[in-house]
């Protein structure tokens, strides 16, 4: 079994708290990188969990290519709009460069936005942005299209009700 860590951005939210657990319940080695600003109780959690909790402006490609360093795979479950899916997640992409790690997982959790015309969807042209600098990249890289209503497989739906 690889031992190398994945590190997962975002861990302390919703989506990145529950790859970070899942990972960790599958016995892989994980590490988070969390903000000066992150949730005190979600750190908490995923330190209990055993995850590696490392503290990095998400402005600073020095401080998150020292996260990332000697991890095998880096996931993105970042959230939010051009300042976080194109700006924080190319920090992200060029620490991930420059530390080495063969693979990365953008935080593309959505529906197959690249079957859609530009134009249609903001949040959706924002990781099309996003897609094209990492596609340019030196890097392996998957890309997950959950589907358009994931949050049902895991209960009820707010938004539907």
């Amino acid at each position: 079994m690889n031992h190398q860590p994945i590190l997962v951005a975002g861990a302390t939210g919703n989506l990145g708290g529950r790859i970070a657990r899942e990972l960790r319940r599958r016995g892989a080695s994980v590490r988070a990188i969390a903000r000066q600003t992150s949730d005190p109780a979600a750190v908490a959690e995923l330190r209990e969990l055993g995850v590696d909790v490392v503290t990095a402006g998400t402005s600073s490609v020095a401080d998150v290519t020292h996260a990332c360093a000697g991890s095998a795979c880096v996931v993105s479950a970042l959230s939010g709009l051009r300042d976080t899916i194109v700006d924080a997640q190319t920090v992200l992409l060029q620490a991930v460069i420059a530390a080495g790690v063969p693979r990365f997982i953008p935080s593309d959790y959505s529906i197959d936005y690249t079957r859609l015309e530009p134009g249609t969807n903001r949040n959706l042209d924002l990781r099309r942005e996003f897609l094209a600098r990492v596609d340019a990249a030196p890097i392996k890289a998957t890309t997950i299209f959950s589907g358009m209503f994931a949050e049902l497989l895991t209960g009820q739906a707010p938004v539907l009700l």
